[in-house]
């Protein structure tokens, strides 16, 4: 391996490491979660209170201490349930073979109308 080699592994590395130390830093908290079945809106949760949803009897959604996580989903390969507590505004769950899909949002992103691209 070359020096050029290790510099920009290393500075790679760098990279790396100041984008999560930003994004942990100035991340906002999410105010509620979001949650989408087959593309349709199934409800939308505050991440301030406590609670279980259980989604159209294949998923299970867990609110506590103002994080979500799913808990249970009967699809073969259960990645929903290991892509463990989300509660940073942006960040999403997705069951695919349930199409279910968890997304923490803002106060302001509530308020808005669901719309990602405009085409004229």
């Amino acid at each position: 391996m070359k020096k050029a080699d290790v510099r920009l592994i290393l500075f790679a590395g760098i990279v790396c490491v100041a984008l999560l130390i930003w994004r942990s830093v100035f991340q906002e908290a999410g105010a509620s979660v979001l949650v989408e079945v087959d593309g349709e809106t199934y409800g939308t949760y505050s991440l301030d209170r406590d609670q279980t949803v259980y989604i159209n009897d294949t998923n299970v959604l867990v609110i506590e201490d103002g994080e979500a996580y799913m808990s249970e989903a009967d699809c073969p390969d259960g990645l929903c349930i290991s892509q463990g507590h989300i509660s940073a505004s942006g960040t999403m769950i997705v069951c695919l073979p349930n199409r279910v899909v968890v997304r923490v949002i803002d106060a302001e992103t509530e308020d808005e109308d669901d719309v990602d691209i405009v085409a004229g």
